[in-house]
């Protein structure tokens, strides 16, 4: 299939950054003492290059029809060797980071397929940002459990200060709130 010079550069530039991502996140894996983490960690690499391999295909103007795998589930035959970590960074900082990264990438792959117009490779897309936000929440839910981050709730009151009642907003479309239809069909 041949495609369009938008969607082959955008696909340029998700590969580079890919490659890099992967180096950085195999780096995480093999430092974490979280089994728990560095299994999210296994699984982000993998639906990485997963996304790489998928998008070589796309890019292959042999290929006709391209699927992207499911997230794979739970840990590979990828070893947690743990190296010394002299980096300086612990599973806190690694989780938070790689809960970024996942965010990240989710957000540009959706705001990419916006702008693909080949329709198998704008779809693919989005798939990949479903994949990514799905990562990004297993590591939010690892970093609530662990104490790592913490969202507080709005009380009641500030909730409800945020709330703008429809009848309170500026009619500027001539529309007639529900209120005054009401009556108004009354009257007739």
């Amino acid at each position: 299939m041949l495609l369009k010079t938008v969607d082959v550069g955008l696909m340029a530039n998700h590969l580079s950054a890919h490659k890099a991502i992967i180096k950085r996140l195999n780096l995480y894996s093999r430092a974490v003492q979280n089994k728990q983490l560095a299994t999210i960690l296994e699984q982000q690499v993998m639906i990485m290059r997963n996304h790489v391999q998928t998008m070589n295909q796309l890019l292959d103007p042999n290929q006709q029809k391209v699927s992207l795998p499911p997230i794979p589930n739970g840990a590979t035959k990828m070893q947690n060797q743990i190296v010394e970590n002299d980096f300086g960074i612990d599973d806190h900082d690694i989780a938070i980071d790689a809960h970024f990264t996942a965010s990240s990438m989710a957000k540009e792959n959706f705001n990419s397929s916006e702008n693909m117009k080949n329709q198998q490779v704008k779809q693919i897309h989005s798939q990949m940002a479903m994949q990514q936000s799905q990562i990004a929440e297993r590591h939010e839910m690892l970093a609530q459990q662990m104490g790592w981050a913490s969202h507080p709730n709005a009380s009641i009151a500030e909730q409800t200060a945020v709330v703008t009642p429809l009848e309170t907003m500026p009619n500027q479309a001539g529309i007639i709130p529900p209120q005054q239809m009401d009556n108004q069909n009354q009257m007739h």
